[in-house]
Parts: C-alpha cells; structure tokens; sequence
C-alpha cells in the first residue's frame, strides 16, 4: 500500500494552491492529490470531447474576480501564472439581461467583480494545471478518477479508500478541499449511510474537529444545472459577442436562469453553458438521470426567449447541438462559513481548504485560493 505525508482530496482551485504554495515554499513532503474527476479543475473544470479535437469548454466558473490587492503568499503564487500568460484578465464584455429580454450593461457585484474578470487560457482548466506544475521539491503524485468512500483515523495515520476498497492509501495527514465527506448531503445524494470524516473520528477525541463538523453539518449551498451547447460557426461580422450574460432578478424569477456564458473554440465555434438555477426536488442516485434529462428539456426550450436579444446567436440554434447537463452540488457556498481557526485540527492532523472558508472572499474563487495558500503556510510553519 502506498504511503505519503499528505493527502489532499480535491483538486480544484483550493486543493491546487495548497499544493503549489507547498512547493513555492520549498517544503519536503510526499504529496498526493486525490481527485473524482477526469483531472484538475473542480469548479474550475473544462469539458473536452473525443470527437473535436481541440474544444474546451468551461461548463464550471467562466473565470473570477480577482482584488487589485491581494496577501503576499498569493501574489507569489498567481505572479508565474500571469506571467506564463495561463491567468489573464478577460476584457470582453459582462450584459445583464431583464425579464422583457432586454440587453444593457451589467453593474451587479457579481457580474463585475472588484479588480474584473480573470480567465484562464487556453482554459480554466489550466489554472489548477499551472498551479499543480510549479517548480518545487514536493513529491507529487497524481489520483485522477478516484472518488474516496472510505475514511479510518488509525494511531498515526490516515486510510484513504475508494468505494469498492480496490484502491487504498496512508497518509501521515490529510486535507479535504471540498465538503462532500464532511457534510450530511452525502448520505442522500450518494446514498452513503454515513458521514465518513465523522465515522472517522468519534465525537469527543477531536475537539477542533468536533466544532468544524458541527458547523459544517448546518451549512447549505447552491446548486447549479449548467447546460452545455455546441452553437458551431457562429455568422459574426464586427459585432463582438459579450463573455457572460447575467440575468437581473426579475429575470431569474422568470427563468429559473443564473447566466449565459459564451466561449469561442479555437476552431471558429463557439459554444454556450448556461447556468440554471435549482428547483428544490431532492437529488438521489434514483432521481438524478430523471432531473439531468429534466433540466436539459428545460434549458434549451428556454434558449430562443433568453437569447432573443442576440440575433447572431439566435440563428444559430437550428444548428446547435445540446452537449448534456452538468450538475454541481454544491456551485457556492451560502452560509456557516468554518472559521480560519478550524482550517487545521492538530489532533487528527486533518485540515479543510475551500471557498467554504470565512474570510472576506467568502463563497468566491479567491476565498478558495487564499485558503489554500494559508493552510500551507500553516502546515509549512508547523514542520
């Protein structure tokens, strides 16, 4: 069985930045990063498809807002990626959209964030890719497709195991960048009988643990149906067409709509997600293939009204193709922020890293990478 100092499950944008912060810091531990999907990104995920080479599509976050001034430990950690040209600012424009269909510039906090928009190129994707790549003498292994089920807390190690137990792992220390083996909303979405970072330790051995679970356990997030589209070739002449459309509130009411992102393909494609807005009804291994074909219908027959104000756009939807429904559980976190203060408990030698941390940037990208710059510098510090 393979054995490593720290295992970090999760490998979106918190997970990544710890690793990479780790490495900047020049720190010596055996490093592994645990991951359900097909590779890094979580909410920062591309889509890719056997059959185009060559299309990437960001069916998670489109990008982030990033603050004009940010802690030191940041800065150092996204300066590579500015200047290998992997993070940029997206300059194209940000529309809202009313409930009469209507286009005019977006003001809303959330359509213009402070410091802009910044993407990542050739994808979102390859932000989490950058920041796992960086020089350092970190040890780091890569568990791509794996999904951990099972949890043990033994004297002076972690076992790590997938659902079946076919594939295992020790780890002196462990990290989780996501809520999903700490919170209750496993044991219906998934159908697991228990919360395995619960069952794990026993109420009053940890009491750190204890109060990050008890928070946790009251904590809610949105969940997002986004609905990707392959508009192809696109009639463009001058006009230029926007990089997201937010609905106003009006506007959500009416369609059950977060927004409208539209990405050009490096093959003169483009291609359209749109994030749809959750109806309540309980997501269980039954019921989610009912709700994803659902949810599609749903979204595409919205398509002619939502994007009635962009006629190039419009055309096009005789030709375009629906790619499936991507859902995420848990797209932004809501409330019961873990404070700072319960990122690391000691005794079990396990942590949290994600946007679910308090902090300014709470439930925003930067929260979750400034998160995972701190517990680095933390878990650095303490060795």
């Amino acid at each position: 069985m393979a054995e490593v100092d720290l295992a970090v499950i999760g490998a979106g944008l918190a997970g990544c930045s710890l690793i990479g912060r780790l490495q900047q810091l020049r720190s010596d531990l055996n490093i592994v990063v645990i991951e359900a999907g097909r590779g890094p990104g979580g909410r920062t995920a591309t889509r890719r498809r056997r059959d185009q080479i060559g299309w990437l599509l960001n069916h998670g976050a489109p990008g982030f807002g990033l603050s004009e001034s940010m802690p030191e430990g940041m800065e150092a950690l996204l300066a590579p990626l500015r200047s290998a040209g992997v993070l940029q600012r997206d300059e194209r424009a940000v529309l809202s959209l009313n409930a009469q269909g209507d286009l005019s510039p977006a003001n809303s906090p959330d359509a213009c964030p402070d410091g802009g928009w910044w993407h990542g190129v050739p994808s979102m994707a390859s932000i989490c890719v950058g920041l796992l790549d960086t020089a350092g003498p970190v040890q780091l292994s890569r568990q791509f497709e794996t999904r951990v089920r099972w949890l043990e807390r033994r004297r002076d190690h972690w076992l790590l195991e997938n659902e079946d137990r076919s594939w295992s792992l020790r780890a002196k220390h462990l990290v989780l960048s996501g809520t999903l083996l700490a919170h209750p909303r496993s044991l219906k979405m998934l159908a697991w009988d228990d919360v395995p970072l619960r069952t794990a330790v026993a109420e009053g051995v940890d009491d750190d643990l204890d109060k990050a679970l008890s928070l946790l356990k009251h904590s809610q997030a949105e969940v997002r149906w986004n609905l990707m589209v392959d508009l192809g070739v696109l009639a463009l002449k001058a006009e230029e067409l926007p990089a997201q459309i937010w609905l106003d509130d009006a506007a959500k009411a009416r369609w059950k709509v977060e927004r409208l992102v539209l990405q050009p393909q490096s093959d003169g494609r483009w291609g359209l997600v749109v994030h749809g807005l959750d109806s309540g009804e309980a997501i269980t291994p039954e019921s989610q293939a009912h709700l994803l074909a659902q949810e599609q219908q749903r979204l595409v027959e919205l398509l002619p009204e939502l994007l009635q104000a962009l006629p190039v756009v419009s055309a096009a939807l005789n030709q375009a193709t629906p790619l499936g429904v991507m859902r995420w559980g848990a797209s932004r976190p809501l409330n019961n922020p873990l404070p700072q203060e319960l990122q690391w408990c000691p005794t079990s030698a396990v942590g949290f890293c994600g946007d679910w941390i308090a902090g300014t940037r709470f439930g925003r990208a930067e929260g979750a990478i400034s998160s995972g710059v701190n517990l680095a510098e933390q878990l650095h510090a303490d060795r």
